[in-house]
């Protein structure tokens, strides 16, 4: 990745070498084009300020009229227009570089849509080599949390590219595009608080669900707040802004003064943060639905059942019935195909309300359905995921053995997530359950990522914040030059 990180950084600074150069080059003179009838008189006035600018040409074409103004001394420069009882005008400013900015210090200026042009294709190749990483990894192993953090990634900054490709027709400098981008990022807390209260609500229903059929746990609690959690971020900015409003040391009204800056610092932040955790979530669910869709290789020397609570008589659950349903599919669509047989692997302890151990239940289900005794291992020690896939291992003397699992579909990831930290490569196929396990299988997935790959996602959580200040900086710069 570090290779990658060289790569980028140096395309970055081509591209952005390639942008000042071509602005340098071609910024030296502005066309400042005003509406105007093709046979109606006008005026011109040049009005020297600080700066000092000459008109080289004047061209009327479609209602137009187009004028070409050059630098001569660095400065602010206005350029009146007046037409009949009509008039306006136009603000430019002259840089040391004779490099003519409209409205603005930092402006829009002659070929200066360069820059979103560059900034697409950096983001466009770091894209790319993000992906490279994230193909590769899905090739060596699916089931890793940075596949999930290379694809979230991916996404955050498939927006980002999209919104810049599509500010270049109308790009209006680097200040327009930078309140433009603070604009919409207010308008987002319009639209993103009654968003995150719908899901927070759906995902709270999910959980009660949830907690009805499988009982009080924090793992079961995990969606409810991770609701609030987005619920309290989004109203973040707003919070700030009351805080601001009452402290009589912060106008925020004052252009020259920090308030503003630092309200537009925090609401950039919040909800640049917020986008991009939405982004890792929505990494989690496509890793997830990939992990159970993905199809698995017709090799395997042993299936490992997964357990979970059997009923009060000993009996397969529906839930637990579907996973071993599931391994026997396989087994016979295998033996079907290849002419190779494999060995079941029941895993699952005796829990205190059981009667008796879930690998033997599960046992005594594939003896009914005509598997060979000696076609089973028992593994009845196992009390969780982690201690099933371990204990069931230990089992398994050949080190070379194609190993596979069965679970339920939504919890198919978190079992080859659990085999990938005991150093395990194993391949997992899902029998169907109910949406709302699918809903806190997919947040718990999302918080195991945010835990594991935390490095990643502090380094990038600075970056976003390093990436604002600048935007910030160059507002205060252009309020106050």
């Amino acid at each position: 990745m570090r290779k990658g990180f060289r790569k980028f950084c140096i395309v970055s600074l081509i591209l952005l070498l390639l942008s000042v150069s071509v602005i340098l080059l071609t910024g030296r003179t502005y066309e400042v084009v005003f509406s105007c009838k093709q046979d109606s008189d006008y005026s011109l006035i040049l009005e020297n300020e600080t700066g000092e600018a000459e008109i080289l040409e004047e061209k009327k074409d479609n209602g137009n009229l187009t004028v070409k103004v050059k630098g001569v001394k660095p400065g602010r420069v206005f350029l009146f227009f007046e037409n009949g009882e009509y008039r306006t005008e136009a603000l430019l400013y002259i840089h040391r570089s004779m490099v003519i900015t409209d409205n603005n210090f930092f402006g829009r200026s002659t070929c200066s849509e360069i820059l979103p042009v560059c900034e697409t294709i950096m983001l466009l190749y770091g894209i790319y080599l993000i992906y490279g990483k994230y193909r590769d990894c899905v090739e060596e192993n699916l089931y890793q949390y940075r596949n999930i953090t290379y694809l979230g990634t991916i996404i955050f900054l498939c927006f980002f590219a999209v919104d810049t490709l599509l500010s270049i027709p109308h790009y209006q400098g680097l200040y327009g595009t930078i309140n433009s981008l603070i604009r919409s990022m207010s308008t987002i807390s319009i639209i993103l608080f009654p968003i995150a209260l719908i899901t927070s609500i759906l995902v709270t229903l999910s959980n009660i669900n949830l907690i009805r059929k499988e009982g009080r746990s924090l793992r079961n609690l995990l969606g409810l707040f991770l609701g609030v959690f987005i619920c309290i971020s989004t109203l973040l900015p707003d919070l700030t802004y009351g805080i601001l409003m009452r402290t009589q040391k912060v106008n925020i009204y004052d252009l020259n003064s920090i308030g503003p800056y630092l309200y537009n610092f925090i609401e950039a932040l919040v909800y640049l943060s917020i986008s991009y955790l939405e982004c890792i979530l929505a990494g989690t669910i496509i890793v997830a639905i990939k992990s159970v869709r993905r199809k698995v290789e017709l090799n395997k020397d042993y299936m490992i059942i997964l357990g979970c609570q059997i009923a009060k008589d000993g009996s397969l659950t529906p839930l637990l019935k579907g996973r071993v349903d599931k391994a026997l599919e396989f087994r016979n669509e295998q033996l079907r195909a290849t002419g190779k047989d494999l060995i079941f692997i029941p895993s699952g302890g005796k829990g205190d309300n059981e009667l008796i151990p879930e690998a033997q239940a599960m046992k005594n289900y594939l003896l009914s359905q005509g598997i060979r005794e000696e076609n089973i291992l028992l593994e009845d020690k196992s009390a969780n995921t982690d201690e099933n896939i371990r204990f069931s291992n230990n089992l398994i003397k050949r080190k070379d053995a194609s190993i596979g699992f069965s679970t339920t579909n939504y919890h198919v990831l978190r079992a080859g997530l659990t085999a990938t930290e005991q150093g395990l490569k194993m391949d997992g196929i899902g029998s169907k359950t109910k949406t709302y396990f699918w809903i806190n299988a997919f947040i718990r997935e999302f918080i195991g990522t945010l835990y594991y790959e935390r490095k990643k996602h502090i380094v990038n959580f600075i970056m976003i914040a390093f990436a604002i200040m600048p935007m910030i900086a160059i507002t205060y710069l252009a309020n106050n030059i």
